[in-house]
Order: C-alpha cells, then structure tokens, then sequence
C-alpha cells in the first residue's frame, strides 16, 4: 500500500457540501485566482478526494478541447444557432 494510499484512508470523507464548494472554485484555481489560504485548502482537499480530482481533469479536458475549436470550424447550422442565442441574450 502506498503512502498516498494511507494518507487518503486516514483523513476524514469529503462532504457533499465541501465538494460542491470546491469544484464551485475550479475555474478560479486553473486561472491562478485564489488566494494562497483557498489555494492551499482546495489542493488539501484534492489530495483526499479522488472525485473532485477526477472532475477537476475532466473540467481541464473540456477548457482545453473548447479551446481548440474554432469558430470557421462548427457546422453553418450551429454557427446560426449560436448567433441567435447570443443575440437573445444581448437584447436580455
């Protein structure tokens, strides 16, 4: 068994409040937006929490594959589709 392994087993589970807060915090923590006590406190609870890392990858995945996209890229219907919801939202 690991040491990891051990350390995990030793702390106490993750609430679902807590990983709801912290997952609340993943854009904030990938752009280098939080303070060092938060910082410290979400990579703490990373380190105990298999599921929010898991969803703190995926949610990496996702920026970097949206990223990749390119607008000439999408299909005419979908280019127009989203052209009329952003203009709904504008007249909001």
């Amino acid at each position: 068994m690991s040491k990891q392994t051990r350390t995990r087993r030793k702390q106490a589970a993750p609430t679902k409040a807590l990983c709801e807060r912290v997952t609340s915090l993943i854009a904030d923590y990938l752009n280098g937006e939080l303070d060092a006590k938060t910082r410290a406190a979400f990579e703490a609870h990373l380190s105990a929490c298999d599921n929010c890392t898991a969803f703190l990858n995926t949610y990496r995945k996702t920026v970097r594959a949206v990223q990749s996209l390119r607008y000439e890229e999408l299909p005419p219907d979908l280019q127009s589709r989203a052209l009329q919801l952003v203009r709904k939202r504008l007249k909001r």
